[in-house]
């Protein structure tokens, strides 16, 4: 005891220096534990406002993640409206696709409906060309008609000429052998 009081710096005394003695030691040993309470409790204080940091930069990350996962989420609505277009795209080519295969289908039969009526036509020329044929193969037999009744009638007029020339002879008979019966 004189040791420690001698080690704060009092000279060694009675008991009543001893009892200050002694309670100067318990108020230091107090305010050392409350220095000690104090530290520690700055000490968790400290851990709380690092916690608290800790926390907060988590809080920021977790909100950096929220709105990245909200970009990717717009990304993604980006994504499947571009594939939306996309597709709309393939679609409006094919239907353009389709309507030129129409156009060609529609020219396609009109120039079949063309060669149709041109055959139609070479059939019509053709049966005008046969009618026209059977005209002139009649138009030919009518003047060979026509010839043989030229001819018949030539012969019609021979046959009356020979039977004039007939007549006549069997007058000129008649009229020798009345001339030899009057001689």
């Amino acid at each position: 005891m004189i040791y420690l009081l001698t080690a704060i710096g009092l000279p060694p005394g009675g008991i009543s220096t001893v009892h200050i003695y002694t309670q100067t030691i318990h108020r230091t040993t107090q305010s050392t534990q409350t220095i000690h309470t104090t530290t520690q409790s700055t000490q968790t204080i400290h851990r709380t406002t690092q916690s608290t940091q800790t926390i907060h930069r988590t809080t920021q990350s977790t909100q950096t993640i929220h709105r990245t996962t909200q970009s990717t989420q717009t990304i993604h609505r980006t994504t499947q409206s571009t594939q939306t277009i996309h597709r709309t795209t393939q679609s409006t080519q094919t239907i353009h696709r389709t309507t030129q295969s129409t156009q060609i289908i529609h020219r396609t039969t009109q120039s079949t409906q063309t060669i149709h009526r041109t055959t139609q036509s070479t059939q019509t020329i053709h049966r005008t060309t046969q009618s026209t044929q059977t005209i002139h193969r009649t138009t030919q037999s009518t003047q060979t008609i026509h010839r043989t009744i030229q001819s018949t009638q030539t012969i019609h007029r021979t046959t009356q000429s020979t039977q004039t020339i007939h007549r006549t002879t069997q007058s000129t008979r008649t009229i020798n052998r009345t001339t030899q019966f009057t001689n």
